[in-house]
């Protein structure tokens, strides 16, 4: 089944929302504000930079993004009105982190020796 992308503007950023996909984000104005913020002003090198990452990160995503619960998804990918800077980044970072926190306690799940299950 095949869902159109909808294009939803909130604050100055645009977001394309696709169902059950990743959101599209403008990470050229996010890298741009994250660097002027970081050091006072944008320097074009720090933006690329920054934009290189945000794209291996979003790719990352898509790459995984079936893999990823539905909870994790909605707690990790925040791309509503009260986002300042988006970003892959941080999303991918998150989503990692759930996963990796699952695993070990599936690992530290060990099921019980049959002696202590007969007392």
């Amino acid at each position: 089944m095949s869902f159109p992308l909808v294009p939803i503007f909130l604050g100055s950023q645009l977001f394309i929302a696709a169902a059950d996909g990743v959101p599209t984000i403008d990470v050229q104005k996010t890298c741009r504000a994250a660097a002027s913020v970081t050091s006072g002003t944008s320097t074009q090198r720090d933006v690329e930079i920054c934009v290189s990452s945000e794209q291996k990160a979003r790719e990352q995503m898509v790459k995984d993004w079936s893999q990823y619960a539905a909870g994790d998804k909605a707690r990790c990918v925040q791309a509503g009105p009260k986002v300042y800077l988006p970003s892959y980044v941080e999303w991918l970072t998150c989503l990692e982190m759930e996963t990796a926190v699952k695993k070990m306690r599936e690992e530290n799940k060990t099921p019980a020796s049959p002696t202590q299950r007969q007392r």
